[in-house]
């Protein structure tokens, strides 16, 4: 017998308010095949999570085809179970407008346009068509905004792999149990990866895992080939591993008065489990350490600072403080504890400066890229083209060095996609932001609070590690970053539920709404 779901309304003007979800109805199909589905979307999650750091970062275009290829199946199955159960639903997140309007460029800068157009747009790729016409006697009338048409396609796959990567975590993982699943592995997959870093540092034979050459002036770390893009993964995960141990240190001292009642409670399996991650997380900050990525340190440490900053805001978060710094102080003791020398260099590098020359060519660097930035200023030279349009702008104070990324994802995305795209990323991080912020703020939930904590401190480690390289142009760590996004969206913005509230449209009863 066929069953149906109403979508929820919330007035004539307007009827799917943020939060709410878009429901459409069919009559329900096989339970079993839905099974199926889930199966699908769960360890093909599981695969990307646990895989993609250890492919070298998935950096290599094999590796970043398989990364595509399972992030399409999963989405396949996202959709197939939508139709097989009758209901297409879709959460309305504050991000999928931006996802779209980001899609919706890079499709523009690849069509092709009369040149009149391409004048009046891009004045400086017009008269790069031009001279091309001159020296080539082709004379096109047609050309795109991307200088380089075919790498904006091989960005726009990729993004369009991470929004739908976005959309099928925020839509899927609708139960607490689900997205402590998943929080696991991604914790789990951070402590191995670690633990490699570190055993391959004591056992270093100049080769990545032990069998595999690596480029000329790269300064590998774990299964990465540079050491910062290990750093950028390792400095997501901590938090996380704060986040749950702050989510158990606010259940255990619910209801609990005195010593000996806080004493007992550690003999709880919920308190071996936050001891064996507080361990596990000490053991990811000494790999991070022990990379000898500045900017990694940097960033690990803007994260512990925005979740101090963020938890005083109420009174009653303030006594997170205490576990918060002696859980970094203790990282930092175990760091130096395996090998003062690389910890204290680093350290000495952040007070005293060095004479590594990647720390003036870099700010060279981002000047040029200003200055291309501004030469593309409403059309950028195409998404994925900073590496053929960055030589016409590039000084003789850089050399001679071929760049393939502006060490800066901010400038990047300036001069790929110029004001709009900027623009774009604005709108993400300001309207999303709030309401990840709101949704924090207005939690009273265990889950929520000490979760959420850490999810948005994983997210600003990357965000302000991105000013000072391109972590979000390695597969591998974009893909943490998205689904860490998508997470923190599901648990702040429109909450989990336990899995018994869920029936058979994979929606929540009206009795069982997610809190």
């Amino acid at each position: 017998m066929a069953e149906e779901r109403r979508g929820w309304t919330g007035g004539p003007n307007l009827p799917f308010p943020m939060g709410a979800s878009v429901v459409l109805t069919r009559p329900v199909a096989n339970r079993r095949l839905v099974s199926i589905f889930d199966t699908i979307m769960e360890y093909g999650l599981y695969f990307l999570i646990v895989l993609t750091p250890f492919a070298f970062g998935t950096v290599e275009s094999w590796s970043i085809a398989i990364a595509e290829v399972v992030i399409f199946t999963v989405a396949l199955a996202w959709g197939l179970k939508m139709v097989a159960l009758g209901v297409i639903r879709i959460e309305r997140t504050p991000f999928n407008i931006c996802w779209l309007l980001v899609l919706g460029f890079g499709l523009l800068q690849i069509v092709p346009l009369p040149l009149r157009f391409v004048q009046i747009l891009s004045p400086h790729a017009y008269a790069l068509y031009q001279d091309m016409a001159i020296e080539s006697s082709l004379n096109a009338t047609w050309r795109t905004l991307s200088l380089y048409p075919y790498a904006t396609k091989l960005e726009i796959l990729r993004l369009s792999a991470l929004a739908l990567l976005f959309w099928v975590a925020a839509n899927h993982l609708r139960t607490r149990e689900q997205v402590e699943r998943v929080v696991w592995v991604v914790m789990g997959t951070g402590f191995l990866l670690a633990m490699f870093g570190i055993i391959q540092h004591f056992t270093w034979n100049g080769k990545l895992f032990w069998v595999r050459e690596f480029p000329e002036r790269s300064h590998p770390f774990g299964p990465y080939v540079n050491r910062n893009h290990f750093a950028g993964y390792l400095e997501m995960v901590i938090p996380l591993c704060l986040g749950r141990i702050v989510e158990t240190r606010r259940n255990k001292s619910s209801g609990v008065t005195g010593w000996r009642d806080r004493l007992l409670q550690w003999r709880t399996p919920e308190a071996n489990r936050a001891l064996l991650v507080f361990f596990g997380g000490l053991i990811v900050v000494a790999a991070l350490l022990l990379s000898g990525s500045r900017a990694g340190l940097f960033s690990f440490l803007g994260s512990m600072l925005f979740m101090a900053l963020l938890s005083g805001r109420r009174r009653q978060s303030k006594r997170w403080w205490a576990p918060l710094a002696l859980f970094v102080a203790l990282g930092f003791a175990y760091a130096v504890w395996l090998k003062v020398d690389d910890v204290m260099k680093t350290f000495a590098i952040l007070w005293v400066g060095t004479d590594d020359p990647s720390a003036s060519w870099r700010l060279l660097v981002w000047k040029d890229t200003l200055r291309l930035g501004r030469a593309f200023l409403w059309t950028g030279t195409g998404l994925n083209t900073f590496s053929w349009a960055f030589p016409l702008y590039q000084s003789p104070l850089t050399g001679q060095g071929h760049f393939t990324h502006a060490e800066n994802d901010y400038l990047q995305a300036f001069a790929e996609g110029g004001l709009p795209f900027i623009g774009f990323l604005a709108l993400a991080l300001i309207w999303g932001g709030a309401q990840l912020l709101t949704g924090w703020s207005d939690s009273q939930r265990s889950h929520a609070r000490g979760l959420g904590l850490g999810l948005l401190a994983g997210l600003v480690a990357l965000l302000l590690h991105s000013l000072a390289d391109f972590n979000l142009h390695i597969m591998a760590n974009a893909i943490l970053f998205v689904l860490l996004l998508a997470l923190a969206t599901r648990v702040l913005v429109f909450g989990t539920s336990p899995a018994a509230a869920l029936n058979h449209f994979g929606t929540f009863s009206d009795r069982a709404a997610p809190h």
